[in-house]
């Protein structure tokens, strides 16, 4: 049924000469995360450091519990891609990048989900929800991002409906913590030592799973279809991006305190230095510092995940710590 559903559309394609191919890959990168595409993750960034600071942890959050629970069950269920299964479903080429490792359950969808419908669950400083309109659009993003995982043919609808579901249940819990964190501001050392315990147990099990348990299927090539370690590497990965994550809150949090509440003009130059530093470090400076701790001896999967911990925590408190330091800078000046 599910290969049956794709080839539909992948005939539709066909049918159409590939006109909405672009469209749907243009749509697909709303739920990418990795390095070579941060747009993601600099709208979330604006949200955070400009527009509504509450909103912006809402999203993080939402997205790097996702992140993490999406590990556990990626190096769990150990599913294959659909055109692996299938030869007959041939992807749109362009999506073929960012589609590696296992299938189940799509980290897009779930990357949407958690991001798009953050925006739709969650509420501002002020106590209130995000207009009709504005959820309703969030809710439409999260739906077409998670078809057109199925549209471009990296993913079966069982990978995508899942993805949907469970990152639905960590909006569900994160909104719970963020009431929380509302009447008792003491609760966030929980919520970080919960984080960090989650983000520990994905690192180990990636590190210790044993090699039996995954699949030994090699292609025409000879290589393993799915390579073990670099599964292994990917969970250390998003291990350092949740803790990046968490402990980058709990320090802002307790120490930073930056607000949003500043001029039109100094959210423009604070986003600006934020989004050019994030890039840059996420492209150039954590490149090579992981290449250069892979150099001193380090294994490849923890110096990608430290590497990963840099970046989120330059999101996260880095930035925001350059925001407040030249905030109170400026005030001295006009005082």
């Amino acid at each position: 049924m599910d290969i049956n559903y794709l080839l539909l559309l992948q005939n539709f394609r066909e049918a159409t000469g590939g006109a909405l191919n672009g469209f749907f890959e243009a749509v697909t990168r709303l739920g990418e995360t990795s390095g070579s595409s941060p747009e993601l993750l600099m709208i979330v960034a604006l949200v955070y450091w400009c527009i509504d600071k509450r909103q912006g942890v809402f999203m993080m959050m939402s997205l790097y519990t996702n992140r993490i629970i999406n590990g556990f069950i990626k190096i769990t269920a150990c599913v294959y891609r659909p055109w692996i299964r299938d030869a007959r479903i041939v992807p749109v080429p362009g999506a073929m990048a960012e589609a590696t490792g296992y299938s189940f359950p799509s980290g897009h969808a779930g990357n949407a989900t958690a991001v798009w419908g953050g925006v739709a669950a969650s509420k501002s400083y002020a106590g209130k929800k995000n207009p009709t309109w504005v959820r309703v659009l969030m809710v439409v993003v999260v739906l077409l991002v998670a078809f057109s995982r199925n549209y471009l043919g990296v993913h079966t609808p069982q990978d995508v409906i899942v993805a949907l579901l469970l990152a639905a249940l960590v909006l569900f819990v994160v909104n719970a913590l963020m009431n929380l964190l509302d009447k008792k501001p003491e609760a966030d050392v929980w919520i970080l030592l919960g984080g960090a315990v989650l983000c520990v147990l994905l690192a180990v099990y990636g590190c210790f799973k044993p090699l039996d348990t995954y699949p030994q299927d090699y292609n025409a090539a000879g290589a393993l279809i799915v390579d073990p370690a670099k599964m292994a590497v990917d969970s250390i990965k998003n291990a350092g991006m949740g803790l990046g994550f968490f402990i980058g809150w709990f320090i802002e949090r307790r120490l930073i305190r930056f607000s949003c509440d500043v001029g039109w003009k100094e959210n423009v130059i604070r986003y600006l230095f934020g989004a050019f530093s994030f890039v840059l470090l996420n492209h150039y400076v954590g490149d090579v510092l992981s290449k250069t701790l892979i150099s001193a001896g380090l294994a490849e999967g923890l110096a990608k995940g430290l590497t990963q911990f840099v970046c989120v925590f330059w999101l996260v408190a880095g930035a925001p710590a350059f925001f407040r330091f030249f905030h109170k800078k400026e005030k001295k000046q006009e005082n």
